[in-house]
């Protein structure tokens, strides 16, 4: 039996965070959810996900705020993080990807590809 992978969550919108707490297609996924910046970078430092799902557009402290913190964090620097995002603008990507995230998912999106995706890029982290 593979090691199950962790999945921490980071998005305001309640809909995303049930989602993913029963969507069949996560079926050997352990999923946390936070619903702000400031929760998620907790949760990341307490649980150390494999893997971190990050919203851009959230109060108080947005995506791209919560991405700097967990880069500077020496217990999260190394979590891989995929934005989880409305935004959809090459230089929002573009952006994104300089601050230093792993991958760009835009919503809406296909949570059985999303699935396979993290899948993939986790049993093959070269491809990261």
């Amino acid at each position: 039996m593979s090691k199950r992978i962790s999945i921490l969550v980071i998005d305001d919108e309640e809909h995303i965070q049930d989602l993913f707490k029963c969507h069949p297609s996560l079926d050997g996924f352990d999923v946390t959810v936070a619903g702000d910046g400031n929760e998620g970078i907790g949760l990341a430092r307490r649980v150390g996900p494999d893997v971190i799902l990050l919203d851009w557009m959230m109060p108080d402290m947005d995506g791209m705020e919560v991405l700097a913190q967990l880069r500077k964090d020496p217990q999260t620097k190394n979590i891989p993080v995929f934005m989880l995002t409305a935004k959809k603008a090459p230089s929002d990507v573009g952006m994104a990807i300089c601050e230093g995230v792993d991958g760009y998912f835009a919503k809406p999106f296909d949570i059985v590809k999303l699935a396979q995706t993290l899948r993939h890029k986790l049993r093959n982290p070269v491809n990261r």
